[in-house]
């Protein structure tokens, strides 16, 4: 391609940037696509986990490595345990490596892509040049524009950076970030029951950090063990490792044979977990990822969002391009494009700032509040609620379930 001018510059393949590529591909887009990425290859040190396939393509679900039809929660001596029968409503997870190794098989079959591994390009497009060429970008010394151009590189995930990213914060107002630190473990004996996943064990809090251990079983002998905190403090990754070898050592997973596990490798990170952060926007290009808040504030799931807003995005790109050739146009102009639909419902992030509030008021509830979830609501209800899919008699259980004094005072109350 080599262009001086493309149709779309992609700033970042991570998820949302080859989703959207994807979703573009599988409904036949034939326009330029430029896509830049620091990365020397892409980040396969993760999962991604959801309810349910039903909003998957169906050429992704072969990808799914593992479903669990039985999710758990413990506090104390308390667990509680969600059963389903139905596909339609299992957690369902998908590595990384899995969904590079069938993205790029396909994607980089495409002539209308063109790829830029382990480089860097600079944003220089003004309000002025803007409005005339939609978005332009240096590329290895070259000036580079497109139409339409979507950026997740520089995601706003370190606390410090979410922090400065919430309009009108009071000034003692903090804000709530997931870090999570989690290791791949093997075992020579048979020590995990692969039929539950325990989502949130041996929850803990107090009044600046909830920590729970979250346990991915793949089979018998292997699982992903994470530690994760919600905390309205920086917690440190590195200490996190720390404790979370320990977890392993000491056999809190479960299990009393610790000393019989292998840690394969790591997967680690931070995100903010706050309705508050706005999109951050630059010029006209599309923020999309965590930069573009498709994530669900109150829990960090982000698979299934991004995957249907790909789907959304691609659909209104090609009816564009499709209506720009009916109608015989061949300027070179910036068509212009809007996204209308948000990548969370406005109702769930209505939800979810009435509990992240709640949340940041008094911490040390937190391990209540979600063994009420776990306690009243009955898995679909939760899996559905969960995937922003949820019936109105699936909003009332979720509501009726939570203690109602705090969450009126979140209502009522500003934060100071």
């Amino acid at each position: 391609m080599n262009a001086d001018r493309v149709d779309i510059i992609i700033r970042g393949a991570g998820l949302a940037g080859t989703s959207l590529m994807l979703a573009l591909v599988e409904q036949g887009y034939t326009g330029k696509i430029l896509v830049v990425d620091k990365l020397p290859k892409p980040d396969t040190q993760k999962t991604w986990c959801f309810w349910g396939d039903q909003n998957l393509p169906d050429s992704m679900r072969a990808l799914i490595a593992k479903r669990w039809l039985t999710w758990s929660f413990s506090s104390d001596d308390e667990e509680f345990e969600h059963k389903t029968s139905s596909f339609d409503e299992s957690y369902c997870c998908i590595k990384a490596e899995d969904f590079y190794q069938y993205a790029l098989s396909k994607l980089t079959k495409t002539s209308n892509i063109e790829w830029h591994w382990n480089t860097d390009c600079e944003q220089i497009d003004s309000d002025d040049t803007a409005c005339e060429e939609g978005v332009a970008i240096m590329l290895n010394g070259k000036r580079v524009s497109a139409d339409l151009g979507f950026d997740s590189a520089g995601q706003c995930t370190a606390p410090d950076a979410a922090l400065n990213k919430v309009p009108n914060k009071a000034p003692n107002t903090s804000i709530i970030n997931q870090y999570f630190s989690g290791a791949w473990v093997t075992s020579a004996s048979p020590i995990f029951d692969s039929n539950s996943a325990a989502l949130m064990k041996n929850m803990v809090a107090d009044n600046h950090c909830f920590e729970f251990t979250y346990i991915l079983p793949f089979n018998a002998h292997s699982a992903l063990i994470e530690l994760t905190r919600f905390s309205t403090r920086q917690e440190s990754l590195s200490d996190m490792q720390s404790a979370c070898e320990q977890i392993i050592a000491d056999g809190k997973y479960g299990t009393n044979i610790g000393n019989e596990t292998t840690i394969e490798r790591w997967e680690k990170g931070v995100l903010p977990m706050d309705t508050r952060i706005k999109p951050v926007k630059v010029g006209n290009w599309e923020s999309i990822g965590v930069r573009g808040n498709m994530i669900r504030a109150s829990s960090g799931y982000a698979f299934m969002i991004i995957q249907r807003w790909a789907k959304y995005a691609a659909a209104v790109i090609c009816n564009n391009a499709i209506q720009r050739e009916n109608s015989g146009a061949k300027d070179t102009h910036r068509q212009q494009i809007v996204f209308t639909k948000s990548a969370v419902p406005s109702l769930y992030t209505k939800l979810d700032s009435v509990f992240l509030k709640v949340m940041r008021t008094d911490m040390a509830r937190a391990p209540q509040l979600f063994s009420a979830m776990a306690q009243h609501i009955e898995a679909g209800a939760f899996a559905r609620f969960m995937s922003e899919s949820a019936s109105f008699k699936d909003m009332l259980a979720m509501i009726n379930a939570m203690p109602k004094r705090p969450f009126l005072r979140a209502l009522i109350t500003p934060e100071h």
